[in-house]
C-alpha cells in the first residue's frame, strides 16, 4: 500500500537482532529482549537512541516496594499511576518517561541488574512511524552489535 509521501509502502515492522540483543519497531511500540550479562553501556546506550529520536517514549514498570520507596521512584523521575498492598510490601506501576534523563538512567540500572540473573523482555511505547522507525535502525547499526536487519512492508 503506497503512501502519501513518496509513494514507498509503509513498514509494518523492523527487527534489528544479534546474538545479545533483539528489537523488533513498529508504529506504537518497541519491544527488546536483552540477554543474560548485557554491557551496561550497550543497554544504555539502546535507551539513548530510542529517547533522543522519541523523546515521549516510556515504558511501563512493575515495582515490588515498601510504601516509603514508593517517593523515591518518584524523586527519580518515575510516574506512580497505581499502587496496591501486597502482603507486605506494595505492587506498584510507574511509567518511566524517557524525556527525564534521571528516570532513564535509573531504568538503565534496574535493567542492568535484571540481565545479570536472566534475559529480559521490554515493551516500549512511543509515537512511531517510517522516519523514525528507519532513524532508529540507522543509529542501532552504528553500534555494530546487530547482525540482521529486517523491515516488514504492509501489503
Amino acid at each position: 500500500m503506497p503512501s502519501s509521501s513518496g509513494g514507498k509502502p509503509e513498514p509494518a515492522c523492523i527487527e534489528v537482532s544479534g546474538p545479545d540483543v533483539s528489537i523488533v519497531l513498529t508504529q506504537g511500540a518497541i519491544n527488546i529482549w536483552l540477554g543474560r550479562k548485557l554491557e551496561k553501556a550497550l543497554i544504555s546506550r539502546i535507551f539513548l537512541i530510542i529517547s533522543q529520536i522519541d523523546a515521549g517514549a516510556e515504558h511501563e514498570k512493575e515495582i515490588l516496594c515498601r510504601f516509603e520507596e514508593i517517593s523515591e521512584f518518584e524523586s527519580n523521575g518515575y510516574i506512580l499511576t497505581s499502587y496496591a498492598r501486597k502482603g507486605e510490601v506494595y505492587r506498584a506501576i510507574f511509567v518511566v518517561p524517557f524525556s527525564k534523563s534521571q528516570a532513564l538512567e535509573r531504568f538503565v540500572e534496574s535493567v542492568t541488574l535484571e540481565t545479570e540473573k536472566e534475559d529480559v523482555k521490554i515493551t516500549i511505547y512511543w509515537r512511531g512511524g517510517r522516519s523514525r522507525m528507519n532513524l532508529i535502525k540507522d543509529e542501532l547499526s552504528r553500534l555494530n552489535c546487530f547482525s540482521s536487519m529486517n523491515t516488514v512492508y504492509r501489503e
